[in-house]
């Protein structure tokens, strides 16, 4: 038996690198999984690869989630195919690599929508399928630029300050919700390892000694299945007493 059995998951940003991650280990713990992403396509990819490994339960959805309208269309669609929505995972996210003296106003409007509104866009149209069951999961991905700044950040005002403001928002859902049996945790990855990060590292010494300095614990950079694991341990009932948590996967950074 799974540890999802019977549990339907709604997960956006599920086209690649950390949801697609997720979306595997939920199907294999035996979740029925609406993966999300604004190129559907990709979501579908990975659907037709799982399929190769045994008969999981899927659906893929075109979704913006900085539109209401399209949470709503999702919702809609997960009920009609499964009947209900246990968990939702935050996944999706944007980023711009612009500092505080070069950011403009578009940039940053557009990162918190997609970073920041998105959450409360997405609480707010799965809730009333919550209310129903009596209970419910929200799993909020931010990093560790919501917590730190330097190297976690990138260099990116806005998208440190709409992970600073997932962070709060997690809090402040982890409160409210409570009375209502829904829990509410985000997970705080440092850099995830993708085939770029590791060539990036490869390539350059002098880096990839500065990110073992700055992580001091092997490997160094987290896999995307590492970061996964965190999010379906704070969705399983193993978390049953755990909100507004503050899951860090970081190799160590924040021990300096």
């Amino acid at each position: 038996m799974g540890r999802f059995d019977g549990k339907v998951v709604l997960l956006t940003g599920a086209g690649q690198g950390l949801g697609a991650a997720a979306m595997k280990l939920f199907a294999r713990e035996g979740a029925a999984v609406v993966g999300t992403a604004r190129r559907d396509a990709k979501v579908q990819a990975v659907i037709d690869e799982l399929k190769q490994e045994g008969d999981y339960q899927f659906l893929a959805v075109h979704q913006d989630v900085s539109l209401r309208e399209d949470w709503e269309k999702v919702v809609k669609a997960a009920v009609e195919k499964f009947g209900k929505i246990d968990i939702l995972v935050n996944n999706a996210a944007q980023v711009t690599n612009t500092d505080i003296l070069h950011c403009t106003e578009e940039e940053v409007l557009n990162v918190f929508k997609t970073n920041a509104l998105s959450i409360i866009l997405g609480i707010q149209t799965v809730m009333p399928e919550f209310e129903k069951l009596g209970k419910g999961v929200v799993v909020n991905v931010n990093s560790l630029a919501g917590i730190v700044s330097g190297d976690a950040d990138g260099g990116s005002a806005p998208y440190s300050a709409s992970k600073g403001a997932g962070r709060s928002l997690t809090k402040h859902a982890a409160y409210y919700l409570a009375s209502k049996n829904v829990r509410v945790n985000s997970v705080h990855p440092g850099p995830i390892a993708t085939p770029m990060l590791e060539k990036a590292l490869e390539e350059n010494p002098a880096v990839a000694a500065r990110v073992k300095e700055y992580n001091p614990l092997p490997p160094y950079v987290s896999g995307a299945e590492d970061v996964a694991n965190a999010i379906l341990f704070l969705a399983s009932d193993e978390a049953a007493c755990i909100t507004g948590a503050e899951l860090v996967v970081d190799c160590g950074h924040l021990v300096m």
